[in-house]
């Protein structure tokens, strides 16, 4: 599976001897690729130090600060320690953490090598496949990742962000630790005003000033994510808890021992109950401690913690130190507490007992949810090579197994989908496609600055229109046939000719770079977004800016205007989708609030629906007249990230990263028809106006023209 960032690194640029191959995944503080190695003739995964809030891509690789004293400083301190803790993890040899194999320092940033492993996240998994493991599927998860943990504890290290997006699934199913949170945890010292956690998973001593981290702090995120994998839901906010707590009341988290009786055994549920407590003093010291407890089988063994109404969060230091043989080049984070030298014995036998229980339940069973009944002998199912990707700290995937599209084109059925035409030219990625009113030309927007507009019917090349310095996120045509427009993340829009193709106008200072466009039904207006915030509308005859809409918190992905021309729909990084007036400035209405960002919208042809695509796989349909949200539709496997109506009104055409482009109906949310979008992220898509062909814009720099039959 490939993912898609706007800043990704273009398919093909050589980082020295590693050429990008694709985006696995991305998060507030990097972007992972797949990666050639040229000298060895191996596949590498490639995480790239890129922190979105305080830096920005200045050309097509390199990365520079934010231009504030306090970007630049956190940006600093944040690749200071991503060096660190590459170092410190090349130094690793587990087979359940992430193997690193050196690390790079160019184009004002630095990057992590690491071994390409095939498989998928614990959080993919269980949103495929359910939400809940049994308890013969945890133990196979979590005891190699608690050797993991502990490794990472007894080399003085911390992994500080413990969730099932960072605990990977390799094909045979074995588990291994990614992405570690000492980047993350280092700049959030100093952004005292953000919580730079993932709510749910980090404990309280995570937050500011609420105390110390050891390995406990990993301890809390082991049994959050266990209790993740018991309950099907995200733990309650530490915050929450804590804050809670320290008013009497009662603790908002519910004990795992309640909602899991019946399918898992009291041991079980009793540790992860232990590694949650609020307080870090009342949970385990240690992963050995931990290992003990969740492998004991004997009733007398019943722990002894603090009741949950104690009101002080201090840690009392008890811990021993352990030395080791392994040298670190990083300073000690914390001290590990060895279990009594009594108990020692008694891991090594239980851990064998289980091991060798667990290896033949590894090959007669699958991974299925709690109580449901065991399959037939097979792995994890999982295709989808590593990706770090960090969930959002407030979003929540819903883990229900969404309709799996096929691989190949379904051979049934009406309106089977063809392959007329592939048009290659464009470098670096094509962002954007358009058809004409005729349907007789398609324009295309490419990475290499250039717009490019062909023939639909014979695929040839009418001309390449040059004048943009960067990348071309948008083009349109206007609906009268007259005009062709292009937004480009070097700020400006073009107005062509769309007849003879010749330059027309040219719009400059529109607030830095552009990623989205569209045309007034009455062909008078133009309206451009991007990282400004703003909406800027243009009066295409007199060349002036018309109107400003602000209102977004964040950049803007998307805009369209209504079919009667009334209302423009925006929506972007805020995780909002806005109607405004489009012929006057004033406050927005706000449809509705998403648990990701919003990449794509269209409005239906009779303007009654406003269909939204976001990161978290999920189209929403909205009725335009009352704001509120009818339907959920989850037919994606990942996330959408373009959105276009058929003329029926009922279909949808649908892009997303993992290369699919889907149709969809848009009343039963059935899945119509899936097909191959390219080899990589579909970044757009276009339906003529009789809707006989579909255009699919590829970051492989490719744009396909499919036919409806």
């Amino acid at each position: 599976m490939t993912a898609f960032h706007k800043d990704a690194l273009p398919h093909g640029y050589e980082l020295q001897e590693y050429a990008i191959e694709a985006v696995l995944g991305h998060g507030g503080f990097g972007i992972t690729y797949r990666a050639h190695d040229r000298h060895l003739q191996t596949e590498v995964a490639i995480k790239e130090y890129f922190p979105g809030e305080l830096s920005e891509r200045q050309d097509i690789a390199a990365v520079a600060p934010k231009p504030t004293p306090k970007a630049q400083r956190d940006y600093h301190t944040g690749l200071k320690n991503f060096v660190k803790e590459a170092r410190a993890l090349a130094h690793f040899k587990h087979p359940n953490i992430v193997r690193v194999l050196r690390y790079l320092e160019t184009n004002g940033t630095a990057y992590m090598v690491m071994e390409y492993e095939r498989g998928q996240s614990l959080a993919d998994h269980l949103r495929l496949h359910g939400p809940k493991l049994d308890e013969s599927a945890l133990h196979r998860i979590f005891l190699p990742i608690l050797n993991g943990v502990r490794a990472v504890h007894e080399a003085d290290m911390l992994h500080l962000d413990i969730k099932p997006e960072n605990i990977y699934l390799r094909e045979d199913g074995t588990p291994m630790l990614i992405d570690f949170g000492s980047t993350r945890q280092a700049i959030s010292h100093t952004m005292p005003d953000k919580f730079l956690v993932t709510h749910g998973y980090a404990p309280i001593e995570q937050y500011p000033d609420k105390g110390k981290q050891g390995p406990w702090t990993d301890i809390y995120a082991l049994g959050a994510s266990m209790y993740r994998c018991v309950t099907g839901k995200r733990p309650v906010n530490a915050l929450e808890r804590y804050q809670a707590i320290l008013t009497y009341r009662v603790d908002p988290l519910a004990p795992v021992v309640a909602a899991g009786k019946d399918h898992y055994s009291p041991q079980v549920l009793d540790c992860i109950d232990w590694a949650l407590q609020v307080y870090p003093r009342d949970r385990p010291q240690s992963v050995r401690e931990f290992q003990d407890r969740l492998l004991r089988k004997t009733s007398g063994s019943t722990r002894t913690t603090a009741t949950s109404t104690t009101r002080t969060a201090t840690v009392t230091a008890t811990t021993r130190t352990t030395t080791t043989t392994n040298t670190r080049s990083t300073p000690r984070t914390a001290t590990v507490r060895r279990a009594p030298s009594q108990q020692r014995w008694l891991f090594p036998l239980a851990f064998l007992l289980v091991a060798a229980i667990g290896g033949y339940m590894w090959y007669s069973g699958k991974f299925a949810p709690a109580g449901s009944p065991a399959k037939s002998p097979s792995t994890i199912t999982s295709a989808a090579p590593i990706a770090t990707s960090e969930a959002p700290a407030t979003t929540e995937i819903t883990a229900t197994k969404p309709a799996t599209a096929p691989d190949t084109v379904s051979p049934a059925g009406p309106g089977q989908p063809v392959l007329m035409q592939t048009l290659e030219g464009h470098a670096n990625g094509t962002f954007a496609v358009a058809f004409s009113a005729n349907g007789a030309r398609i324009a295309t927007g490419g990475g290499d600055g250039t717009v490019r507009v062909w023939d639909s019917a014979r695929g040839t090349l009418l001309k390449t229109l040059e004048g943009h310095t960067r990348a071309v996120n948008a083009v349109a045509f206007s609906h009268d046939g007259r005009w062709l427009a292009s937004a480009s993340l070097d700020g400006s829009v073009r107005l062509w000719d769309a007849r003879a193709l010749a330059p027309q106008s040219e719009w400059r200072n529109l607030g830095g770079p552009l990623y989205a466009l569209a045309f007034s039904p009455d062909n008078k207006r133009l309206a451009t977004a991007g990282r400004a915030r703003r909406i800027s509308v243009l009066n295409i005859d007199t060349k002036q800016p018309a109107l400003t809409l602000t209102g977004h918190s964040d950049e803007i992905y998307a805009l369209a205007f209504s079919p009667d021309g009334r209302w423009i729909a925006s929506a972007g990084a805020d995780r909002t989708v806005r109607l405004w007036n489009s012929t006057r400035a004033g406050d927005a209405a706000s449809l509705s609030v998403h648990r990701a960002e919003v990449r794509a919208l269209a409005f239906s042809p009779d303007g009654r629906w406003l269909a939204t695509g976001t990161m978290d796989n999920v189209i929403r349909l909205v009725e335009t007249g009352s704001g509120t949200q009818v339907r959920t539709l989850t037919p994606a496997r990942a996330s959408v990230l373009a959105l276009s109506y058929m003329p029926d009104g009922k279909r949808l055409v649908v892009g997303t990263s993992d290369r699919r482009v889907l149709v969809v109906d848009t009343e039963s949310g059935e899945l119509l028809r899936s097909f191959d979008g390219g080899a990589e992220a579909v970044t757009s898509v276009a339906v003529s106006a009789d809707g006989r062909l579909i255009a699919v814009g590829n970051r492989d720099s490719r744009t396909r023209i499919w036919q409806l039959r």
